[in-house]
């Protein structure tokens, strides 16, 4: 349990889906099924594209790209300075890591999804 806390907002997803299996139940006995599917797939999918964002913003991906010409630098100078090929290098090859707040919304958006698939049937 311990182990699940460090990994996600535990409190926040408990409670999201409880919500969540509340709104199906509700919506398959005795609201409109089809509009509270929707609902519950349209941020299902906005929380997995969050997850995913938030992946890629922690992924490395213009390491290395852009080198500004400092203040007071030369042209000379600017055109001497290399990138370090061994730095850019060992972050872009380093692991991927997701955050707690990533890992949450993953959760609770592939969860709404099956939640509102259920719904409809």
């Amino acid at each position: 349990m311990q182990r699940l806390k460090q990994k996600i907002y535990l409190k926040t997803v408990s409670v999201t889906l409880l919500l969540a299996v509340v709104f199906s139940v509700a919506a398959k006995f005795v609201l409109d099924t089809l509009l509270i599917s929707n609902i519950l797939f349209a941020s299902g999918l906005l929380l997995v594209c969050v997850s995913i964002a938030d992946l890629l913003l922690k992924a490395h991906l213009f390491a290395g790209w852009f080198q500004h010409k400092k203040k007071g630098e030369t042209d000379e100078e600017y055109r001497e300075n290399k990138i370090k090929v061994e730095e850019v290098g060992s972050l872009k090859n380093g692991p991927i890591r997701s955050s707690k707040f990533g890992r949450s919304c993953l959760a609770i958006g592939s969860c709404l999804i099956l939640f509102s698939i259920w719904v409809t049937f």
